[in-house]
């Protein structure tokens, strides 16, 4: 049986991941957040976790093998927006905390997640990026490239763990109805957020979790290394 864990899990694209899969295939869900997480199920692990904190993930896999517990499949959604606001405003410690949370926390989890997949013949893991990793956008730096991290990255664990059987990708969306937009909006405004996009809308978590579902739990053993954006057409401009 299968086993997924999903962080970020309390809100956004990781609590609607939780929503959306198929919970029959899986013996064990797991969910970690900063935050507590309220809304489980009966039988669905929970963990309040920083996973930029190397302690704190220790614990949590630690526990899992405790319980026999090996993750096959796994979704890093949790992450922060960081500030919006202009590079030569930018606090270096701000900068190191986007970094922190949203690249070494997804480094740290991978570690953990890549080491139980090794030990039972191989796994799936999706890694929440952006597309901002690719075209960028003014005021968010730091964010930017701590996705673009990401995404360089899981391309080469890609590579590193293809013969592992060991699938890693990357999603990049572009604007989501999230914690994030609601930044964006109080710079740019709604509209225009809505206008980058040539669809001329925003996405929303329920959206991309589906994308998710599909990459996880779909017939996708020729899939790995690629980041795929659900971004509405923003990078194809």
């Amino acid at each position: 049986m299968k086993s997924i864990l999903i962080s970020g899990a309390a809100n956004g694209i990781g609590k609607s991941t939780y929503q959306a899969i198929n919970k029959d295939i899986y013996s064990n869900i797991i969910l970690v957040d900063k935050e507590v997480i309220g809304f489980a199920e009966m039988g669905v692990l929970t963990y309040q976790c920083d996973i930029s904190n190397e302690v704190e993930v220790k614990a949590v896999f630690d526990d899992l093998k405790a319980k026999q517990i090996n993750i096959s499949h796994a979704v890093n959604a949790a992450g922060i927006p960081g500030p919006n606001i202009p590079f030569s405003a930018t606090e270096i410690g701000d900068f190191d905390k986007v970094m922190n949370i949203n690249f070494r926390g997804t480094t740290l989890m991978m570690m953990n997640e890549i080491d139980m997949m090794n030990s039972i013949g191989g796994g799936r893991i999706v890694n929440i990026a952006s597309v901002l990793a690719q075209c960028g956008l003014a005021g968010s730096s730091a964010y930017s490239a701590s996705k673009a991290a990401i995404v360089a990255l899981s391309k080469s664990l890609a590579i590193e763990y293809a013969e592992r059987n060991i699938q890693i990708n990357t999603l990049s969306p572009g604007a989501v109805d999230t914690n994030f937009l609601t930044l964006l909006k109080r710079r740019v405004g709604e509209e225009n957020i809505a206008e980058i996009h040539p669809v001329k809308r925003v996405s929303s978590p329920d959206e991309i979790a589906q994308y998710i579902k599909f990459i996880i739990e779909s017939d996708t053993s020729f899939l790995t290394g690629v980041d795929i954006p659900i971004d509405g057409g923003y990078s194809a401009r």
